[in-house]
């Protein structure tokens, strides 16, 4: 062997030079082949002569990107190109090659620039958040911008696949929900619809809080699930990381932008299934339908007054929910042999939603007997004063047009029992005294109806009708000034109206803004702000308990500076801009720079931090499900938590050295968790 490759490099010595020209040549050959074949990159049509590309290439031509060339997205430098020329001389080359477009090319200069910066953009009717999907794991994987904009899709080149969002929104997820909610694509649905025989409002549905899948059960169709076959089509037996998802989305989707419906089936999103019916069904006890009954509690049928359903209704509970009490049937005193009917029990409210509810149904059918004779008084006004039936002059026919409404409303409070819906008989009440002024208005007449006194006030009807009974929570979070709310000192002791807070039409709404609290409770000029910004001030002073790191005052908290000598609250909304020319005022112009980069490196790092966090908290499920111990880890995950929070809460600027420590743990914890992946 040993003598036979000596004999061979004897012979390359004695004719190296030949070899050598012979060498140089096929180098200059394959140099100026594999350039060529690079300078025709830059021209489209070069690709579809030796490639299989026309339907791309088609596509590509009449898509957006028409005036991109090819190597624009898909890079490919000389060294590249002649190692690929190698592969496909000696056979070595994959039969099934893959573009693979990097997120820089997409988001370089000249092209989509600062696209996720810019963050929200329009699908259609929907508002799509780049920055939100982009920059965050959704749901523990991170996207890439071929993760939806891909390949031939629709009949276009690079475009969104809507495939894509129904998969990662309805996938795992229950029938009739999708992640992040109906309403963040469709927003609030306005238009009403015909089902089961009656018309109803979506808007009115909606302003009483209810569900979507109430009644859309079913909105997605197939589970999204992925068959080894799919597999076997790139693999052979290579099954063994099935079960964890996390590692083959980075792999697949992450690292390499492997087209998600190339293992995922599809999910088909829609109307799939429908509540079978919005029906009270008490013909199933009644000979007799009720139909005024059904009006009342469905909340429709009254002319002039908004469709509200009743709560009970809204959450499809039938007529013999509350009507479980079997009693015989009499008339005029006189019981009908063999038939019976069932009537409501106080228990059935108590047995469902707890003590007091019993007498807050006694407080309705109290109401609504009152409202009933209110009503009586308001219609029976307004005909007195124009009149009924045909009218000579048009002004007096409108006139009485609208006490006729009111009437008919009246026919159906009385027949209905307000009691099955006292939103909506308040409501039928309200829109009568409306009517009726509106007609005295109309005929010319003066005055006016005798005003109900629950109508005295936005707020009458809170307490007269729900909360004298069942009060609304003492201390309420609210979540926008991070503290929590006292009902008592503002309703009792300040004598706040509840209109005055919340919705009149929609229950538990809350309609007051912070800057309206503040308008209030920013005129007292000894106000403790620790009182209401709690982690600020912590965080301010000093006084916070993070993992790993002692805390420091802030050198303005040392130095007795109070919130007030930076924030000026008669300004409105403080931000980072507002505090900054205070800190010109005091300093100089470059303390206000300074200010403003602080504020960018912590906004920086905290978003930084929220990923590793996200990827640790997998990770750690993980490893628990599979049986691994950690205890030493978790206790590390939680102190970066902590310190997290502490800044995210406390606004980083407001101490801006034991901020930047605190996240330097934070950040190194996570890696050390994280280096164990």
């Amino acid at each position: 062997m040993k003598e036979m490759f000596l004999s061979w490099w004897d012979l390359v010595v004695k004719h190296r030079k030949p070899l050598l020209t012979v060498g140089a040549v096929v180098l200059g050959i394959l140099i100026v082949i594999n350039g060529a074949f690079f300078v025709s990159a830059y021209f489209p049509k070069s690709c579809v002569v030796c490639h299989y590309m026309d339907p791309y290439y088609d596509q590509w031509k009449t898509s957006k990107h028409a005036n991109v060339s090819c190597i624009k997205c898909h890079s490919f430098s000389p060294v590249f190109i002649t190692v690929t020329t190698l592969k496909y001389w000696t056979g070595l080359y994959h039969p099934r090659p893959h573009a693979n477009v990097p997120d820089r090319l997409c988001l370089s200069s000249g092209c989509h620039e600062g696209r996720i910066e810019k963050g929200k953009a329009k699908l259609g009717s929907i508002t799509f958040d780049h920055q939100e999907h982009m920059t965050k794991l959704k749901r523990g994987e991170k996207l890439r911008c071929t993760s939806c904009h891909y390949s031939i899709v629709q009949g276009e080149h690079v475009a969104v696949d809507t495939n894509i969002c129904f998969l990662c929104h309805f996938k795992g997820i229950s029938q009739g929900q999708a992640l992040g909610g109906c309403p963040g694509c469709h927003g609030t649905p306005t238009r009403t619809v015909d089902h089961s025989g009656f018309r109803f409002s979506h808007e009115s549905y909606l302003k009483i809080g209810v569900q979507c899948k109430q009644c859309h059960i079913r909105v997605a169709e197939g589970d999204g699930r992925v068959d080894d076959s799919r597999c076997y089509d790139c693999h052979v037996g290579r099954l063994d990381r099935k079960t964890d998802p996390l590692a083959l989305h980075r792999i697949h989707v992450t690292i390499n932008a492997i087209k998600c419906l190339k293992c995922h089936e599809k999910i088909r999103h829609g109307e799939v299934e429908m509540v079978k019916t919005f029906e009270v069904q008490c013909d199933a006890c009644h000979k007799r339908l009720h139909n005024y009954q059904k009006e009342m509690y469905m909340g429709a049928g009254a002319s002039g007054v908004p469709d509200t359903p009743s709560r009970m209704f809204s959450a499809q509970v039938s007529c013999d929910g509350c009507h479980t009490k079997s009693v015989e049937v009499r008339e005029s005193g006189v019981s009908f042999p063999g038939e019976k009917k069932l009537t409501a029990e106080r228990n059935s409210c108590v047995a469902c939603h707890g003590k007091n509810y019993d007498r807050m149904l006694d407080d309705w059918i109290h109401a609504s007997r009152i409202l009933a004779a209110d009503m009586g008084a308001i219609v029976a006004s307004g005909e007195a004063a124009v009149g009924t039936g045909p009218a000579k002059s048009k002004k007096v026919g409108e006139a009485r047009a609208l006490v006729a409404d009111a009437r008919s409303n009246l026919n159906l409070l009385k027949a209905g029992r307000g009691a099955h819906n006292i939103e909506y008989a308040y409501k039928i009440v309200k829109a009568g005294y409306e009517q009726v002024s509106a007609a005295y208005k109309a005929a010319g007449v003066p005055g006016g109806p005798p005003r109900p006194p629950i109508l005295a006030s936005p707020s009458a009807y809170c307490m007269t009708l729900c909360h004298q009974r069942v009060r609304p929570p003492e201390k309420l979070f609210f979540r926008e000034m991070e503290v929590s709310f006292p009902h008592t000192l503002h309703v009792k002791d300040v004598g706040i109206q509840c209109a005055k807070c919340h919705s009149p039409d929609k229950h538990k709404m809350r309609i007051v803004t912070k800057s309206e609290c503040m308008a209030c409770h920013h005129e007292s000029r000894d106000i403790d702000c620790g009182q209401c910004h709690k982690p600020h001030k912590a965080l301010y002073e000093g006084k916070v308990k993070p993992a790993g790191v002692s805390p420091v005052p802030d050198v303005m908290a040392e130095a007795g500076l109070k919130c007030v000598d930076c924030h000026e609250l008669k300004k409105g909304a403080q931000t980072v801009l507002t505090v900054k020319s205070k800190c010109e005022e005091c300093h100089s112009a470059k303390y206000g720079k300074m200010l403003l980069s602080w504020k960018e490196e912590i906004t920086a790092k905290e978003n930084a931090i929220s990923v590793s966090l996200e990827e640790a908290r997998e990770y750690l499920e993980r490893s628990r499900k599979i049986g691994k111990n950690v205890d030493e880890d978790m206790k590390l995950f939680q102190g970066a938590e902590t310190n997290y929070q502490i800044v995210s809460n406390g606004r980083g600027t407001h101490n801006y050295a034991l901020s930047r420590d605190l996240l330097k743990s934070a950040q190194s914890s996570l890696d050390r968790i994280l280096k164990k992946k």
